[in-house]
């Protein structure tokens, strides 16, 4: 059994709010129907002066909470430093790709404190900060009421660097030792780039975009794991004072979605798949409306955390309270309840057991001022206490039911490759073709109501394969062997493997592999025969008899056909679409570039194309939408389905306007009992037997938008 399901805010970035606000905040907040309050303890806060440490604040605010009846998670935010830190280690400054120290300047909405301060590769720096992490946790592991810990707050380390960091002589010599623990010796760091040094010393990190892949391909590999290792180290601080609660982190997104720019390396912010290796679990901020998130978007989003955690815990740690503000731009859209929901109950639906707003009351600092608060002034703050109250009731009523309740298991895969990331950074300076390919094959999985997961290229045992019929590779220009290995063993042993242009084309040194030398030859002898330019902007496919087009991007790829294959998109100089045969498996190869073009523009052909691999694969989705009919943008029904003890739960998400959604299920999947509502009045509706054993059920939409039913 999970711990118990929580449904809270965040509260306390000081000095705001006062301490006149407080008793009455966190009874409103009960009265809400949350049950916990978020609160940060900030380093530059509470160490004003080296080795003096001030809680008084934290104290009174804490003991109120309990008094309150709520819940504390405390959020360790070590990362908005002491203005002393620079005073009292005057060579810790963190070093841009110029060469030159970065400044520390206030943090804006955090009003006190400095980033991004002095560079945790120096061991005065870090020894500074575990005192602090260690001096928190002592001090409140003994408080009865509190939940759990966020060790992280989104993962920051360089906001504010201005320029790509870091390149100072301390994260320089780790970046060595780490190329050495990888390789073994000098000599090996050469036979695997191809190269001749001479001296650890001539082993510069890559500095910009646009240089040898190889370079920058391994200096945000080790950025990557910098992170992963220093969200360990936080953990391990706090884990060995509180081994009974939960240690948490989260990013300001989930990983997938860290493309990189000008000012951060991609994927330097760590990997959730490994850091909840070392963690007790992961989660994600997400600011739908300030972010023009929509289901699909927001679908993603969190099943890319979900994914990542691995069984472990899954929190949705800051999701939007009210409306956004960013300084004096233009107002963007207020949070309505309706939607506030639906964030919510998806997050629960995909295994979520903690779920955190940002924030109660609007902020007052910067360019958030006046924004966020679910109590904010946006005028809908009474329509989300009211909507919450609902919930909260739920939560209570329904507690053991949710806390045992697992998502439907996934047979469809989709490959995550940090690799690929890390190549078009190297060339272009942000991953977007990467994330937005993976992107676009989620959301036409998520709009098809197709429960699946994301794999991460160094995570493919076997327990994380099984189960699986169908494996998406969207974009993976570069591919490790050892993730190609446990591909091809996966395909040979049964499994549909799809594949876009130039799979696998690079190594995750960057060298440039010949159609030959990579997975899909060794799998199915499928090759391209050089990159070409599109004539339009689709392609013809034919599917089953049915023709439809593709979007393409960037360039197209013709293959050529094995023998035993089929060709369902011939031209002139073979194919774009090959279906062929690999030992007991198969492999769908297309020779372009399309879930990108999809998740950019939408394409109901690409869709399709999802639809027909999921038949090659019989793979078929829990529940199919008869009605309403799929539309275009956020206008479509998805349904997420999971168990809990023995009980089917059921959550239908449909777009404003609805008031009753046609489902068909899968022989075995109901039982043609009745299903009674979760959340709000109690009501029953029972599926209808359609023969065969295959059952139809016609679902009531409230106002709010989705039902959430339980099999009896």
């Amino acid at each position: 059994m999970k711990s118990t399901i929580r449904l809270g805010t965040q509260y306390y970035r000081p000095p705001f709010p006062e301490r006149s606000h407080w008793p009455d905040d966190l009874r409103r907040m009960r009265e809400a129907g949350l049950d916990t309050v978020q609160i940060w303890i900030m380093w530059s806060w509470v160490e004003t002066r080296p080795g003096e440490f001030v809680f008084d604040d934290y104290d009174e605010l804490i003991a109120l909470a309990g008094e309150a009846g709520l819940s504390v998670v405390l959020s360790t935010v070590a990362e908005v430093q002491p203005y002393w830190i620079h005073r009292e280690i005057p060579d810790c400054h963190l070093v841009n790709h110029r060469g030159e120290k970065v400044l520390s300047a206030n943090r804006v909405e955090s009003h006190f404190g400095c980033t991004p301060g002095g560079c945790t590769d120096h061991p005065l720096v870090w020894e500074r900060m575990a005192r602090f992490l260690k001096a928190v946790t002592e001090r409140y592991t003994p408080v009865p009421h509190l939940a759990g810990w966020d060790a992280w707050n989104e993962l920051r380390w360089n906001v504010g660097a201005e320029g790509l960091t870091c390149y100072c002589p301390h994260t320089i010599e780790k970046y060595h030792r780490w190329l050495e623990e990888r390789h073994g010796s000098l000599d090996g760091l050469n036979a695997a780039w191809l190269r001749r040094y001479t001296d650890w010393r001539d082993v510069w990190p890559s500095r910009l975009n646009g240089r040898p892949y190889t370079d920058m391909m391994a200096f945000a590999h080790f950025l990557t794991e910098r992170a992963n290792c220093h969200a360990r180290a936080r953990y391990d601080i706090l884990k060995e004072i509180d081994p009974s609660r939960p240690v948490t982190v989260h990013g300001g997104k989930p990983t997938p979605l860290y493309f990189g720019n000008e000012c951060m390396i991609a994927l330097d912010r760590g990997n959730d798949w490994d850091l909840a290796n070392c963690v007790d679990g992961v989660g994600t901020s997400s600011f739908p409306t300030w972010e023009n998130i929509g289901d699909a978007g927001f679908s993603t989003r969190i099943e890319f955390t979900h994914s990542a955690a691995q069984g472990k815990k899954f929190w949705l740690s800051e999701l939007q309270g009210g409306r956004a503000t960013r300084g004096f731009g233009p107002l963007l859209a207020p949070v309505r309840a309706r939607d506030q929901q639906r964030w919510l109950w998806n997050g629960y639906a995909a295994g979520a057991d903690t779920i955190l707003f940002w924030c109660w009351k609007d902020e007052v600092f910067g360019k958030e001022s006046a924004g966020f608060g679910i109590v904010g002034r946006d005028g809908f703050a009474e329509e989300r206490e009211a909507e919450l109250r609902i919930t909260g009731e739920t939560l209570r009523e329904h507690g053991s039911l949710l806390s045992d309740y697992v998502p439907a298991p996934a047979q469809v895969g989709v490959l995550f490759s940090p690799q690929s990331y890390y190549v078009y950074f190297s060339e272009e300076g942000c991953a977007d073709k990467a994330g937005n390919g993976l992107q676009g094959v989620c959301r036409a999985l998520t709009r098809l109501s197709v429960p699946y997961t994301v794999l991460e290229e160094t995570h493919l045992d076997p327990a994380a394969l099984a189960g699986l019929r169908l494996i998406f590779l969207p974009r993976c220009t570069a591919l490790p062997d050892a993730a190609a290995s446990s591909l091809s063993d996966w395909t040979r042993a049964g499994g549909v493997l799809v594949t876009e242009s130039e799979c696998g084309a690079f190594s995750a040194h960057g060298i440039y592999r010949l159609p030959e030398n990579r997975l899909l030859y060794d799998l199915a002898g499928i090759s391209d025969v050089g990159r070409r330019t599109p004539a339009n902007e689709d392609i013809t496919i034919c599917l089953d008899g049915v023709t439809t087009t593709l979007p393409v991007r960037q360039w197209l790829t013709p293959l050529n056909v094995p023998e035993g294959a089929d060709d369902l998109s011939p031209v002139g100089e073979g194919s774009l679409l090959v279906d062929a045969p690999a030992e007991k498996g198969r492999v769908i190869a297309l020779g372009a570039y399309s879930s990108d073009g999809y998740e950019a523009a939408g394409n109901p052909g690409f869709e399709a194309f999802v639809e027909w691999a999921l038949r090659r694969a019989k793979a078929a989705p829990p529940a199919e939408v008869l009605s309403p009919v799929r539309g275009k943008g956020d206008r479509f029904v998805f349904v997420k389905t999971g168990v809990s003890g023995g009980h089917r739960l059921l959550f239908v998400f449909a777009p404003e306007g609805t008031d009753t959604v046609r489902l068909r299920f899968p022989v075995g999947f109901l039982g043609g009992g009745p299903l009674a509502t979760l959340r709000g009045p109690r009501r029953e509706i029972r599926p209808k037997d359609t023969g065969s054993g295959r059952y139809e059920l016609d679902v009531p939409i409230p106002s709010i938008g989705f039902s959430i039913f339980v099999e009896s």
